[in-house]
Parts: structure tokens; sequence; C-alpha cells
């Protein structure tokens, strides 16, 4: 997978290099002014912005790539740990909102989780095939086996075992009434 991360911070992209560069491929880009020629010469599966940078702030970043790559998923890894900005960059449509300091292990797992959520919808979209047998689908819910999320329309949800257990006996067996102690036995063997 090709990431590319914009930190106007050396240390910071020396760090995702260290421990993020044996997982992925990445590019890392220091100066925010380079990533629209950057993505035009080559592809990236998923785009990490850090918000406030000199010479252009991650919003009018974010706003400018959307021109001209309407389906590039974005993560903000930012200092800024306000509501506003948080609620901002995810109604502007970013994939997350995650702030600083951040464990690696926890960006690493994010970014998988977003990644694997593309793929099940590329897969589901029919541009592959290959997991389209570890769905549920019943109208425009779709359960993934696999990851045990789900998806209604556009947005996706994390769910927990017991909703998933739960969701995935209605979705197999639509129309079907299931008295409670079959319910608690399914879900609590």
């Amino acid at each position: 997978m090709h990431l590319t991360i914009v930190d106007d911070m050396k240390d910071n992209l020396d760090c995702y290099q260290e421990l993020l560069g044996n997982k992925f491929d990445l590019e890392l880009i220091q100066d925010p002014t380079d990533v629209i020629p950057f993505l035009k010469s080559k592809p990236t599966d998923m785009l990490i912005l850090d918000l406030h940078m000199p010479k252009i702030e991650g919003f009018d970043l974010f706003e400018e790539v959307r021109k001209d790559h309407h389906n590039l998923p974005v993560i903000f890894l930012t200092a800024d740990p306000s509501e506003e900005a948080c609620i901002k960059g995810l109604n502007l449509g970013a994939e997350d909102f995650i702030t600083k300091p951040v464990s690696l292990k926890e960006l690493e797992a994010r970014i998988v989780n977003k990644l694997n959520k593309i793929q099940a919808t590329k897969s589901v979209d029919g541009q592959d095939s290959s997991l389209k047998e570890e769905t549920i689908e019943f109208e425009e819910f779709i359960l993934y086996l696999k990851t045990q999320a789900a998806r209604i329309g556009e947005s996706f949800i994390q769910l927990t075992p017991i909703e998933f257990k739960l969701i995935a006996l209605f979705a197999k067996n639509p129309n079907e009434i299931f008295d409670r102690q079959y319910i608690s036995n399914m879900l609590w063997p």
C-alpha cells in the first residue's frame, strides 16, 4: 500500500519512516506545496495530512486535493485537539481525524482499518470480486464478515462481537422469528 504523509516537521517524518516504512510504501513530503504536483505524477492509496503547516493549511490543501482526487482517502493527523477542527475535518470528508501525540501502533491500526474498509468497498462495487463472498447484503445494508464491520449506504460502522453476531443472525435469516432463549444461547454459548 502506498501512503503519502505530509508534515512540515522533519522529525515527525523521520519517525513515520522508521516505524511505518517497513509496513507501507511511504512518500514523505515536508513542503505542503509539493503535494499537488506529486499526486499528479504518482498514485497513492491514502494521504495523511498535518493540519497546521506553513505556506498552506491542511484544510485548504485537502480541498485542493479533492478537486482532482475525489475518492482519495485522507486522514488528518494533527496536534490540534479542538473539537471544531475535528468536526470541520470530518465534515469536509476526511476518513479520520487523529490527534497527536498518538501511539504509532494505534496510527498503524487506524490506517490498516481504513484501507481494509476501502478495499471492502471496492470489492462490493465490483472492482475486485475476491471479497464479495465475505459479505452479507440486505437491502442497503452490507455486513463484512472478515472485519465485523457494517456499511449502510456510504457510512461504515465498526461492530462489537455481540452486535455482529446478532446482526448477522437477522441478516442471514430475514423474516424469521427467534425466541429469546435461542438468541441468548447463540450470543453466549
